[in-house]
């Protein structure tokens, strides 16, 4: 009975090591995705398949207005922010139908600062072995939309 306690207790150290490597290679991983969102220059949102953000970049919050913590879980299409949603709804869900490699299209959108401006904003499939998981969406201002009569 020992014997066999001692072989557990040696079975579970094992694991236990495994898990705090593999932990530790998690964070690392975290800590450089988390370097490469912020570095980019371009808003980016990830959502999941139900169009839940999972990703929302620093980029994001200050085009947008709305922290990292408000979105992520949230569904994208119930976000109150200036991009022009109804428009994408349709290029989302081809995305997330695996309809070609993804598509890029200006729209105009108002921005936290109550501009109005003319939004680029790429979709593209996120995958998971060759399977749609969700969509990355890119929006980048491109220019500053005049008011009508100016």
């Amino acid at each position: 009975m020992n014997e066999e306690l001692q072989v557990t207790n040696g079975e579970l150290q094992t694991i236990n090591i495994e898990l705090r490597e593999r932990s530790a290679e998690m964070d690392q991983l975290n800590v450089f995705m988390d370097s490469v969102l912020k570095n980019l220059r371009v808003a980016v949102a990830v959502v999941d398949r139900e169009l839940r953000v999972q990703v929302w970049n620093s980029r994001a919050e200050d085009m947008w207005g709305v922290r990292t913590g408000e979105v992520v879980g949230h569904s994208l299409m119930g976000l109150d922010i200036g991009l022009p949603l109804d428009e994408l709804a349709v290029p989302l869900r081809r995305c997330l139908n695996g309809e070609g490699e993804g598509e890029d299209r200006t729209v105009t959108a108002m921005n936290r600062r109550g501009r109005t401006i003319a939004c680029r904003v790429t979709l593209s499939p996120l995958l998971d072995r060759r399977v749609v998981a969700g969509v990355v969406v890119l929006m980048e201002e491109v220019g500053e939309v005049s008011p009508a009569g100016s």
